[in-house]
Parts: structure tokens; sequence; C-alpha cells
């Protein structure tokens, strides 16, 4: 849009003055009212120049444009806050209850505990008193792995090393 008034000096002259009349006015911008801030010589050029008249359309709808969007931005939105709240408030409760698992664990890790010492002292002592009471065989001819060799008494030793030696 600008390129167009690049050439003509006028035309340069009246752009900076639109912007600056554009820079001042705070509220909504109109043509008319942009125009109003410009000399007599610049609103007959206006009415004579296509160019500079686009320039001055376009100048005022990116105003009217930019006016929006910072009222858009000021305008509270009551459903972002709900939903970031009730975000948080999820991830909130979602790790309470992650640790209020963990608060249980060394709770149920001491019954357990408890209850396997009991299991085993009652298993081994059940196990033993088995094994006691199971009644002792007679020894077969056969050896037992689980048997100690049979030891010569030293009498017989000195006896069959005196019958060797007369």
């Amino acid at each position: 849009m600008w390129d167009m008034l690049k050439g003509n000096e006028n035309c340069r002259k009246l752009r900076d003055a639109l912007e600056d009349a554009a820079a001042r006015s705070e509220d909504a911008v109109s043509v008319e009212s942009l125009l109003a801030d410009l000399s007599d010589e610049q609103r007959k050029h206006v009415a004579a120049c296509v160019g500079c008249r686009e320039a001055a359309n376009d100048l005022v709808k990116v105003k009217d444009l930019f006016n929006r969007a910072a009222s858009f931005s000021e305008e509270e939105r009551p459903w972002f806050a709900a939903r970031v709240m009730a975000a948080i408030a999820s991830r909130e409760r979602e790790l309470v209850e992650r640790v209020s698992a963990w608060t249980e664990f060394p709770r149920f890790a001491s019954r357990l505990t408890w209850v396997a010492a009991i299991f085993l002292l009652v298993g081994t002592t059940w196990f033993y008193e088995s094994i006691v009471r199971t009644p002792s065989y007679a020894p077969s001819g056969q050896e037992s792995i689980f048997e100690g060799p049979q030891q010569t008494t030293p009498d017989d030793v000195l006896v069959s090393m005196a019958a060797d030696h007369p």
C-alpha cells in the first residue's frame, strides 16, 4: 500500500500526517476524523489522489483492527480461569491419591512382615516336631550316606599288630 506513495513527495508527507493523526487519537478512528486533523491543502490532495484515499482507508481499518484486538485481550474470559482451576484441582487430587497410597504401604509392609514371621515360626516348629516324632528304623546292610564310618577300637588295632610280630 505504501509503495504507491513512495514516488510523490506530497504523498509521503500526507502519509506521515495521517499516521501522526491516527497515533494521536486513542478511540475508534474514521476517515473523516483523520482528515479533520489535516490542513486544507492535504484534504484537497486526499480528495484528488486515489492512492492517498486508499492509504487513509487502510490506516483506519488497521487502527480499528488493533483496537478490537486490544479490547478482546482486556475482556474477561471466565471459562479460561475456571478451566485452569479445574485442571489444577484435578492434578492436586491425583497427587493426594498417590501420596495416600504410599503412606499405606509401610503399614501393609509391617503387617505382612509379622504374618510372614509367624508363618515361618509355626512352619519350622511343625517341621521340627514331625522329624523328631518319626521312628528311627534299624540299620540295614546298606550304609547310608548320612551315617559316619565305623571306627575300629584302638585295642583291636593293637591286638592285630601284636599277632603279626612274635
